[in-house]
């Protein structure tokens, strides 16, 4: 009961997933779990597994082992007599206590009454008794009740009767051995708040349990059909549902008002999975739909959401263009419930966000269509709007807000390759854009003579070069020239560079880029060809500027590449080249790639990730996660004064490639982590993908906090960045479909808990690229 005073509440064990440790009637008592409280990685835990986990379908407590903590913050758990880790990862939300005492076996007599075990029950039930009365009735007695015995047996053989008291205290003893008894009981089942089914998962090093597995391990599948972007009065709601083994027990169709919480609208157990939505019973607006199969095996499966409006009042749509426009733009309106009033409908326009609208176009009957001429309106941001008017009366659109018109053509000039250009070569242009920005930079060539252009490459990102092995053109006279495109899609091209000669007809070497930093084991390539053939190729390093080369490895044959540990030199820069030594010996040395950092520092960025949270997929918005992992564990308070792990309010701050001093691009938006009135040592992340609009800032109130995890038994720090609600310039984000590989920058601000400084090494995302956020 004392634990019970402190707040500690009990769970019998009934199985031995977690022996030799915890039996199957053992008691755990466990500690309430704070919402700050750190997750004890090593720790045993209480914790409530969900329906959707649970073969069975039904919500279980289990009591296992944190033994790691993953990137997205979720952790992984096994029993101790476990082979292998539970399958489904743990979140914290989900532990309800932290396993402190252990009280051995005394929880077998709850668990053989839950099991039926009426036989092991009887026993104990028996022996705890004789127990008791021994404990009662056995003591030896006292002197005083030696003397109280001698006058009993006076009294007895003088035929007297024997004394009261003598009835009343083995009454009283007795009483109070049945009552010990019942409280016992009572302790035992009132003080035990739950069973603990921590089952065993995959194969047991305890070769004494056995166990079956299920019926049915596959979730159905189910399907949703959209009933229409827009609904009025009743409408039908069809899901489609098939489970291969034990067929469908049920069907639930459900949806999400604004600000709401999702609302079962009707359950069916047989095909056709179908009801009947009155959409007059709910108010105007946005709606998600989803549908939830449940099979006979109890496993469920739960659709995606599918988004409709309800429209049963009169209201006026305007179909959104894209962000960027040029040149004549298809606007159209659609009239929601109009019944049999006639109305006259309008496009409006105003600058972005200055609220002064001016009538572009007029529609005067259905289809409620125009075209927007933009090529005579200023290159700038447009609001949108749609207007209906019937009786003097005037209904609005929602404000379609920061439509960019861009109908000036990017500027571009193509730099000079060289002449003669032999091997691989440098092919690069210079290009701008004020307003869309630059979305692709294609670079051309033509033969001396001819009209045809080919592309050689295309380049998205800043700065728009390539490289390009020459020795795939034939030998002859050509001309280069370079096209940029904007956004908009407007583009202009270069005015070519002439004559200038490929040829590949006596020895050339180059040496390939091998990266601005170089860690562990780097690959070294070079490209070399010679018309007398290729003798070797020495790829050689020097510490740079002191042009003192070493030779790091001789091929004889292609391709001319070699690994080369980059540990076994100090850290800092070095320079590179190739020597090509063709057939008849004479060498031919390439251009030198110069100042490449050797950085092998032990705190370095590990990882970089994402985790989409409850919101649109490729779109930055609330509940989204940015993790960066470190190579070791760091100080928290080099990463911002003072910080000590805990939740900590900053500013995440998301910049468009295009925005002035960045210069990364459409499609390479960047992200930093600020503090007000101090620093957050992050660094930035180049995201890799397009979730801003041009040259916009948006702002979001986050979270950081600090964890630990262990990989290979080295103990890692992962700052973890939960975002808020916009701060600033929600109306200028926008979903991004690139699937790429996200490149944080750290800063050797950031150090070790030994005070060693990080590594400033790019890192980029592991992983299959994907949307992110």
């Amino acid at each position: 009961m004392l634990p019970a005073l402190l707040g500690w509440h009990s769970t019998v064990v009934q199985s031995g997933s977690m022996e030799p440790h915890i039996s199957a009637g053992d008691v755990v008592l466990a500690a309430e779990f704070g919402a700050t409280q750190q997750v004890p990685v090593g720790g045993v835990v209480q914790y409530t597994s969900p329906a959707e986990a649970e073969p069975s379908g039904v919500e279980k407590t289990r009591l296992h082992r944190i033994v790691a903590e993953n990137p997205d913050g979720t952790f992984v758990t096994a029993g101790d007599a476990n082979v292998e880790v539970d399958s489904t990862p743990l979140d914290r939300g989900q532990i309800t206590g932290q396993a402190r005492l252990l009280v051995p076996m005394v929880g077998l007599p709850g668990l053989w009454l839950g099991s039926g075990n009426l036989a092991a029950l009887s026993w104990w039930s028996l022996l705890t008794l004789f127990a008791v009365l021994v404990a009662v009735f056995g003591d030896r007695p006292s002197k005083l009740e030696d003397e109280d015995q001698d006058d009993d047996d006076k009294a007895e053989e003088d035929g007297d009767d024997l004394p009261p008291n003598a009835h009343r205290s083995r009454r009283w003893k007795t009483g109070a051995a049945l009552a010990i008894m019942a409280v016992l009981a009572a302790l035992i089942m009132a003080t035990t708040t739950a069973f603990s089914s921590a089952a065993f998962t995959a194969s047991t090093a305890n070769a004494s349990n056995t166990f079956g597995t299920a019926a049915d391990w596959t979730p159905p599948t189910i399907t949703l059909n959209s009933p229409g972007t827009t609904v009025r009065a009743s409408v039908a709601l069809t899901a489609e549902a098939s489970d291969a083994e034990t067929g469908i027990r049920s069907v639930a169709i459900q949806y999400l008002p604004p600000n709401g919480a999702w609302t079962t609208l009707c359950t069916t157990t047989s095909a056709p999975y179908k009801c009947q939505w009155n959409t007059a019973s709910v108010p105007d607006g946005a709606y998600g739909l989803r549908a939830i199969a449940t099979d006979n095996s109890g496993l469920v499966t739960t659709t995606s959401p599918t988004q409709t409006t309800v429209a049963n009042t009169f209201s006026i749509g305007l179909e959104a263009p894209l962000d960027i426009v040029r040149g004549n733009v298809a606007l159209a309106a659609t009239l929601n419930s109009p019944g049999a009033t006639a109305y006259a409908v309008r496009v409006e326009y105003s600058l972005e966000g200055a609220n002064k609208w001016t009538t572009l176009c007029q529609m005067p009957s259905s289809p409620y269509s125009c075209s927007w001429p933009t090529g005579s309106f200023a290159n700038d941001a447009y609001d949108l709007r749609a207007v209906a008017v019937a009786g003097g009366i005037s209904t609005y659109s929602d404000t379609t807000t920061d439509i960019l018109v861009d109908n000036l053509a990017p500027t571009i000039t193509m730099n000079d390759p060289g002449t003669p250009l032999r091997g691989t070569s440098t092919f690069a242009a210079v290009a701008a854009d004020a307003h869309s920005g630059v979305a692709q930079v294609q670079i051309q060539y033509a033969r001396t003579g001819t009209s045809t252009w080919t592309p050689l490459c295309s380049i998205t990102e800043s700065p728009y070069s390539c490289r390009y092995n020459t020795t795939a053109l034939a030998s002859a006279s050509y001309s280069f020239r370079a096209v940029a495109t904007d956004e908009a899609g407007n583009s202009t091209t270069s005015a070519p560079i002439a004559n200038r000669l490929v040829d590949n007809t006596v020895s050339s070497v180059s040496l390939d880029d091998p990266g601005t930093y170089l860690t562990g084991e780097t690959t070294l390539s070079a490209s070399a060809n010679s018309t007398s053939g290729v003798g070797s190729v020495r790829i050689q390093s020097s510490p740079a500027g002191t042009n003192t080369w070493i030779t790091r490895c001789t091929l004889a044959a292609t391709p001319y590449s070699c690994s080369w540990d980059t540990r076994t030199v100090a850290d800092g820069l070095y320079d590179f080249r190739a020597i090509l030594t063709d057939a008849v010996g004479k060498e031919t040395i390439s251009a030198s790639v110069t100042s490449r950092r050797v950085d092998n520092s032990p705190l370095r960025g590990a990882d970089v990730q994402t985790v989409n949270g409850t919101g649109t997929a490729g779109k930055i918005d609330a509940g989204d996660t940015l993790s960066f992992t470190y190579s070791q564990q760091v100080n928290l308070a080099s990463v911002t004064p003072g910080w000590a792990g805990a939740d900590l309010p900053v500013t995440l701050r998301l910049r468009d490639g295009n925005v002035q001093g960045l210069g990364t691009g459409n499609s390479a938006d960047i992200v930093d982590i600020q503090r007000p009135g101090s620093t957050v040592n992050l660094g930035s992340v180049n995201t890799k993908g397009n979730f801003a609009k041009t040259k916009k800032t948006v702002t979001f109130s986050a979270t950081m906090r600090a964890s630990t995890i262990t990989t290979a038994g080295v103990p890692k720090t992962v700052v973890t960045v939960t975002l808020g609600a916009p701060t600033s310039g929600a109306g200028s984000l926008r979903a991004s479909t690139t699937t790429s590989a996200m490149i944080w920058t750290p800063l050797s601000s950031v150090t070790s808990t030994t005070g060693v400084a990080s590594s400033v090494a790019p890192v980029i995302e592991s992983g299959t690229p994907d949307r992110d956020f």
